[in-house]
């Protein structure tokens, strides 16, 4: 780990060196507690932990999420961090609260709740020319939330205002991002 955030510095010089264009404009940060890292350490205990950095460029960024990343030699596999909080809406069953990766339940669609994905969502009317993904003058629209008559990211919906409201409040007072 290093002495304070000296590992961290020298890490961000690997990957800036090993991997080409990566330009890393911020100093990167464990994701668990470094705290909790130590203690690990000092118990003999190998277990990895995550780093979160920030890369210039949305290409570079997906060029990595696609083909990894090598520091120190060694490939590692990358991932796009999600910031979870209060108002977070999981894109698999639309809830708030949660993201995908961290969510267990059936798909559900934002406009209609049904067992399927937004993005997998058509019209079964014969001769309807909506496109996957969006809504026509066919679909009913039902909330999976609060299962009133909007969709899931509407402003009328009750969970969608309790959720943003519960966020306001934590950031008001500093417990989430």
């Amino acid at each position: 780990m290093g002495k304070g955030t000296e590992g961290l510095q020298k890490m961000r010089e690997e990957l800036e060196a090993e991997n080409e264009g990566i330009v890393i404009p911020t100093q990167l940060r464990w994701l668990a507690n470094p705290r909790t890292i130590r203690e690990r350490m000092q118990n003999g205990e190998n277990a990895p932990s995550s780093v979160v950095f920030v890369v210039n460029g949305s290409k570079v960024a997906q060029s990595l999420v696609k083909k990894d990343i090598k520091p120190a030699g060694v490939w590692y596999r990358v991932e796009t961090y999600t910031n979870e909080g209060p108002d977070s809406r999981c894109e698999l069953c639309c809830g708030w609260g949660l993201i995908e990766n961290k969510c267990g339940s059936k798909p559900k669609r934002g406009y209609c709740s049904g067992h399927h994905r937004t993005s997998d969502h058509k019209c079964n009317v014969v001769g309807c020319t909506a496109k996957q993904a969006s809504l026509c003058g066919h679909t009913l629209e039902k909330c999976p939330n609060c299962k009133g008559n909007h969709i899931a990211l509407s402003s009328s919906c009750v969970k969608k205002r309790e959720a943003t409201e519960v966020a306001r409040q934590s950031r008001k007072i500093g417990l989430a991002g």
